[in-house]
């Protein structure tokens, strides 16, 4: 039975992300197929504004969209990425139209999509940070916002992660790693 959603109870959630956005958008497919959770994929756009100097130019960027009917009700998972400067991209993670119910749910995903990425996604390496700009703040507020969501923001990511599914199969091979499927110990 689909739970109502009145307006004063929908929420947003929001975080830029240190990981490509094709990474994002696989490992969230992955990751809530893994949960067997049914959803629809759309395609969409975010319009959103880079400045060049100091003037304005609109963007528009195109969104990976996860429109989850099970086990949450019609809830959105949308991803995009934003060139902020010349090189500069930075993806976004954005949740929409949930409940403070689905919460749980939602977090047991974000836990998956994370075992998934290259690397946690509030850890922005240094080149990442000079390429989008120093002072920017987006790196704090993804820090924030992970945390609002129940993850250690202080923990790094470990030189030797590997990340489950078929981005990390694609790691695993450019390492010239093996693993087996009964063991989670590298065969070199």
């Amino acid at each position: 039975m689909s739970r109502m959603r009145f307006e004063a109870q929908r929420k947003t959630w929001e975080a830029p992300m240190a990981n490509q956005v094709t990474h994002v958008a696989v490992a969230m497919r992955e990751a809530m197929e893994t949960l067997d959770w049914d959803f629809l994929r759309e395609k969409s756009e975010r319009l959103y504004t880079r400045f060049s100097v100091i003037l304005p130019f609109p963007k528009v960027a195109y969104v990976f969209r996860f429109r989850v009917t099970h086990p949450l009700d019609d809830v959105k998972f949308d991803t995009w990425e934003m060139r902020m400067t010349h090189r500069g991209d930075i993806s976004f993670l954005s949740i929409d139209n949930y409940i403070h119910e689905d919460i749980r749910a939602i977090r047991h995903l974000l836990v998956e999509l994370v075992d998934r990425l290259p690397r946690r996604p509030w850890d922005f390496p240094l080149g990442q940070r000079v390429e989008a700009g120093l002072a920017i703040p987006e790196w704090n507020k993804s820090k924030e916002m992970w945390k609002q969501m129940g993850f250690d923001v202080t923990r790094k990511t470990p030189k030797d992660w590997v990340p489950k599914g078929s981005i990390g199969d694609r790691i695993r091979e450019e390492r010239g790693l093996d693993y087996s499927d009964d063991d989670l110990d590298p065969k070199v």
